[in-house]
């Protein structure tokens, strides 16, 4: 069939259409300055010039050294090297990808343009050059686990801009620097049951980020399906109005930091009228009854009372919970302003029994004799930051309407998202943070969009947790309820690494590993002792206070039994210390669960088998008990059944509170258990320690006994 002249025209056209479109694509190919083959021919001269210099360096060292097993390493080595160069020099650009196949076979090819990312070397190389920094990649290679895993982005995309996940509708922006942690959570899970104190290598931020999620009380208003909300986040308010003053929470109502710069109670921010209304409800709350008790207010004036309750205030520990004009804990309230927020009667209702006011308080019995009481109130009652009068519930007559408007807005503001109150419902008045960061821009609601430079889900979070108050806005008539925090850039930044981490993805079981077992002595026993702040008084492996005894070595040097015993119901050992061990009313099993942590911390087995069952003979306990009272004269320091000195521990009931190889090591060396112990170090002869250790062991025997 002949063509005809616009037929021939039009194949002439195609024809060289197609010439031209075949010629730009070979050229584009071979020459081209695609992103990915011009970062692999600088990938390629980087690492020729660094492998040069390695063998350059190599056959220096060989020259210096004469031992054959140096020289058969250092052989070895410039081969690797050699083999390195040749393929470095024989390669020619081409797309890298790696199947995830484990991860809903994701195709990913970040290591198209990241070439050096698994190659150490390079660290002092800029991206996309060099070696991924610490050693993530050593449990977690990249030809199994990819970079998007952890880092998000587009892995199949081979442009800047598309792989980094910020091209048109991608859900997924690169997560750079400490964010990419968020992905930690996905196989090593952080348990609401682990001490807050925990740590992840490579996992700083993203734990620093759910230790500020639980301490903030995020779970107060938000429901997440991986914890439970706490049973006590906040004070119980139900009887608060028999407690503090109106002037007082008001003040604490409005601006919180500026009472108690550390608390957890956020700014929200509320009007004056605001205020008042909540204020006037929560004073109504408990009928607005007194407590009568005029103890408290015998020595109130009195100096040398005063004095008195200062000295036991430092002596009792009562800073290793509470701060002091600036000096103290912040396991529990600053005490700097008490006086002008409560009033003396309910301060010594509450040191006399805590849980009474209270059940579920975390303040323990301190057994504090009540002409003590008296005194630390008179002391208490000097503490006050202001001179402001005092309106207390009793003197204030409630309208029913406001107290029914106060009730309203604080049920409103979610107040019961942290506290009991009465009979009103807690928690959960804010969206849930089930799969919250898997969630697409376009569901999240935006206003004041000059605030952000990306739409992104870390943008966004980022701006509700530093200014909630941003997403307000009168013209589309929304409203935000979450109040303020004050949190630092830092602060924001873990928390919402940790926040990142909310997501519906699932990754395989075997990739699962758990760093920190919640259900081990070890995890158990220190979030135990971090609920009840044992470390304020307490020190362990150098952490705590200095107010009680080191119980680094307790576990070595104490029986269980008698540990048992002692925390059940606590006794003065040391004379002259006066701190005295509070009464926590711990469970059988949480007292088990302390003496295991303590035997843990000293490296002993629990239970405990004992070591200390010797035959022990009459002349020699007689010879011990010679050395004990006369050459010694360890009375002078000790008490024994209500005689001698008060400078050591009491030795009535020794045998059934010390183990025996303790005694030893500690009469052998006190020092190098303690090293600022007034304890001498005595020298012995012969069998003089085996002698004094075996009377030592009959003090306290019948106690003893019973429990072999």
């Amino acid at each position: 069939m002949r063509l005809t002249t616009k037929q021939r025209t039009v194949h002439l056209i195609f024809t060289a259409t197609l010439v031209v479109f075949t010629v730009w694509a070979i050229y584009s190919e071979a020459v081209s300055s695609r992103p990915w083959k011009k970062y692999q021919r600088e990938f390629k001269k980087i690492e020729l010039k660094d492998t040069a210099d390695r063998l350059n360096n190599l056959e220096l060292e060989k020259q210096k050294i004469k031992d054959s097993d140096g020289l058969k390493k250092i052989d070895r080595n410039i081969e690797l090297l050699k083999l390195r160069l040749a393929k470095a020099e024989s390669g020619s650009p081409k797309i890298i990808q790696n199947w995830l196949l484990e991860f809903n076979n994701e195709a990913d090819r970040c290591v198209t343009c990241h070439m050096a990312v698994d190659k150490p070397g390079f660290e002092k190389q800029a991206n996309p050059y060099k070696t991924h920094p610490g050693n993530y990649l050593e449990k977690h290679p990249v030809q199994t686990f990819g970079c998007v895993n952890c880092h998000d982005g587009e892995g199949h995309a081979l442009t800047v801009e598309q792989a980094h996940g910020h091209g048109e509708n991608w859900l997924k922006p690169l997560l750079s620097g400490s964010y990419a942690q968020s992905k930690c959570v996905k196989c090593h899970s952080l348990g609401q049951e682990l001490p807050r104190d925990i740590v992840m290598p490579g996992g700083e931020k993203v734990v620093k980020g759910w230790r500020l999620y639980m301490e903030k009380n995020c779970l107060g208003c938000h429901v997440n399906s991986l914890y439970e909300r706490p049973k006590r986040i906040a004070p119980v308010l139900t009887k608060v109005g028999r407690k503090v003053n109106k002037e007082w929470i008001k003040r604490w109502i409005n601006k919180p930091k500026d009472y108690l710069p550390k608390t957890n109670m956020p700014d929200f921010s509320l009007e004056d009228e605001e205020v008042e209304l909540i204020s006037t409800y929560l004073l109504s709350l408990a009928g607005g009854e007194k407590i009568n008790e005029p103890k408290a207010l015998q020595r109130l004036n009195d100096k040398l009372a005063i004095e008195s309750g200062k000295s036991l205030v430092n002596k009792l520990g009562c800073t290793g919970c509470h701060t002091i004009n600036g000096k103290g804990g912040d396991f529990a309230p600053d005490l700097s302003g008490i006086a002008g927020k409560t009033y003396p009667e309910f301060l010594y209702f509450w040191l006399k029994d805590p849980k009474a006011h209270q059940p579920d308080a975390p303040m323990p019995d301190l057994r504090i004799p009540e002409e003590e009481i008296q005194d630390i109130v008179a002391y208490l009652f000097t503490l006050k930051k202001d001179k402001e009068k005092t309106t207390y519930a009793w003197d204030i007559d409630f309208a029913p309407e406001v107290i029914k408007k106060g009730k309203d807005l604080l049920k409103d503001k979610g107040c019961t998202g942290c506290h009991e109150i009465e009979d009103l419902p807690q928690g959960f008045n804010a969206p849930p943070h089930d799969g919250v960061a898997s969630k697409r821009p376009e569901e999240l609601i935006w206003t004041n969009m000059e605030d952000f430079n990306e739409k992104s889900l870390k943008n966004w979070l980022t701006i509700k947790v530093m200014d909630p108050k941003k997403f307000s806005s009168k013209q589309q008539n929304i409203i935000t309820r979450m109040p303020k925090f004050d949190f630092t850039e830092e602060e924001a930044e873990a928390l919402v690494t940790f926040i990142l981490s909310l997501t519906k993805e699932n990754f395989p079981k075997r990739h699962l590993r758990t760093l920190a077992d919640a259900g081990s002595v070890e995890m158990k026993g220190r979030k135990l002792l971090e609920d009840r702040n044992c470390l304020g008084c307490h020190t362990i492996n150098k952490k705590g206070g200095s107010v009680a005894p080191d119980l680094t070595d307790e576990g070595r040097k104490v029986r269980p039994e008698w540990l048992f015993s002692f925390i059940t119901q606590p006794y003065r050992i040391r004379p002259l210390q006066e701190a005295r061990m509070p009464y926590f009313k711990l469970s059988g099993d949480e007292i088990t669960t302390m003496i295991e942590y303590l035997a843990f911390v000293s490296g002993e087995t629990y239970p405990y088998i004992y070591a200390d069952k010797k035959v022990t003979y009459e002349e020699d306990i007689a010879a011990g008990k010679e050395l004990y009272q006369k050459e010694l004269a360890c009375l002078g320091c000790h008490t024994f059944e209500g005689k001698g000195g008060l400078v050591g521990p009491e030795h009535t009931d020794l045998a059934s509170r010390l183990r025996r190889e303790w005694i030893e090591s500690w009469l052998e060396n006190p020092q190098a258990i303690q090293p600022d112990v007034k304890m001498p170090r005595f020298k012995f002869k012969d069998k003089e320690k085996e002698y004094l250790v075996d009377y030592l062991m009959t003090m306290g025997r019948e106690r003893f006994l019973a429990v072999q």
